[in-house]
């Protein structure tokens, strides 16, 4: 069904509805964790996995309720004669639980999961296109909900960032890359800094990137958000390491690249363009993120490694990947995630934990680098651990990528290497 069509119907049930009919809801439902899938598979077995989706959604909901399928992995659900805003949230739950176990499709099983996001005519809206708005911007709310599953709320939910704004945002070169300092805890000197995405519009003002990373991931935008940030925090590079020639420069990267065959090429030759050996560059990844498919994930990572770049694993314990895979991953660092540090002056469970993760790093002659460090005494412990990196509001905060190099003093003597 076209969207024109959907706007259609759910206005014929706007109109016939009436005082005493109950609240009617509106649930945008995407799949997640599902890209890999076609790849790999083709483009039947994804439609069929659509398929048994759209079945598997239809069989939680009531007889009266009507899912439709206009996407790819994309649904609306209408929800009629609801007691709610509870009611109508109890549906998006039972939608998210009935993916708690892999999908069948054919002789394949899928493990994926939903988000949800739900909007209530009358109070979220009065007119089709509001109430599928609203429901949008309530999905996009979900995207960091850990209930998977959000309700629109007008005063808590933030509105909804248009494609096109940040679409034009990466074409006109309208995002800036802020610098955040790693410090070698041996030396205490600044060895490597990450780069770091942001973002400010006219319109919608300062939009934090976990709003728009998610947003560029599930439209599309993250390859051409990726390729601005390769060069332009290459750009920054080349002027910064002509002050400190050691410098060194993390880089995120979102895994829903790695499915491009000219992903390594392309990093290669922005390090051409800027004149930065690839051993200067580490490119970061989160630990869950990788998960979502280990195979791709580990070839790619594995070519990159090959033309000489670092591997660092991000958020490391914080996710749910399985040690058996980790020996296997091409990383030369592991990054620890902030939850373990924050707690690490108070709680001895925290120091255990870290303390392993640091030991468990060096064993597979990775280094190991602490996120999230902001006071003087969990920098001391870790030093004491021998950690060997860490960054924070304790050393420093991210700043503008000019503004860091302007505050640069020459290197006196060799940084560690980075990997």
């Amino acid at each position: 069904m076209t969207r024109t069509e959907l706007v259609t119907l759910l206005a014929r049930q706007i109109e016939a509805w009436h005082e005493g009919d109950g609240a009617l809801g509106v649930m945008v439902v995407r799949l997640q964790r599902v890209r890999e899938f076609g790849q790999f598979y083709g483009y039947a077995a994804a439609d069929a996995l659509g398929e048994a989706a759209y079945a598997r959604i239809s069989s939680v909901l009531r007889p009266q309720d009507t899912v439709v399928r206009v996407g790819l992995y994309e649904y609306v659900v209408m929800l009629p004669g609801l007691r709610g805003d509870n009611h109508a949230a109890l549906a998006g739950a039972r939608v998210v639980r009935a993916f708690e176990s892999p999908v069948p499709v054919g002789q394949r099983t899928a493990p994926i999961a939903v988000k949800v996001g739900i909007s209530v005519y009358p109070d979220h809206g009065r007119n089709a296109e509001r109430l599928l708005h609203n429901a949008e911007t309530a999905y996009g709310a979900s995207l960091h909900d850990s209930d998977d599953s959000a309700l629109y709320d007008a005063e808590g939910t933030p509105p909804l960032i248009p494609y096109e704004s940040l679409q034009q945002a990466i074409a006109a070169n309208r995002l800036d890359v802020h610098l955040q300092p790693m410090m070698d805890l041996r030396t205490r000197r600044i060895v490597a800094v990450e780069s770091l995405a942001r973002w400010h519009d006219e319109q919608l003002g300062w939009v934090a990137p976990d709003r728009f990373i998610p947003l560029a991931e599930e439209t599309g935008l993250i390859s051409p958000l990726t390729r601005w940030s390769l060069n332009a925090t290459l750009r920054h590079a080349a002027r910064a390491r002509a002050i400190d020639p050691d410098l060194c420069f993390s880089i995120n990267l979102s895994p829903r690249v790695f499915g491009e065959r000219d992903l390594v090429a392309q990093v290669t030759s922005a390090l051409g363009i800027w004149n930065i050996p690839a051993s200067a560059v580490t490119l970061e990844v989160t630990e869950s993120a990788l998960m979502e498919d280990p195979k791709l994930s580990l070839r790619r990572l594995e070519d990159l490694r090959m033309e000489g770049l670092g591997i660092s694993i991000d958020d490391f314990g914080a996710g749910y990947s399985s040690l058996a895979y980790l020996k296997f991953f091409p990383a030369t660092e592991l990054k620890i995630d902030r939850g373990f540090i924050v707690d690490l002056r108070d709680d001895r469970r925290s120091i255990q934990l870290v303390r392993s993760i640091v030991d468990l790093g060096h064993h597979l002659k990775m280094r190991v680098v602490a996120e999230g460090v902001e006071d003087a005494e969990s920098l001391a412990m870790l030093a004491e651990m021998g950690c060997d990196c860490a960054q924070g509001y304790y050393i420093q905060r991210p700043q503008p990528a000019d503004d860091f190099i302007d505050s640069l003093q020459p290197a006196t003597e060799p940084a560690s290497p980075l990997h």
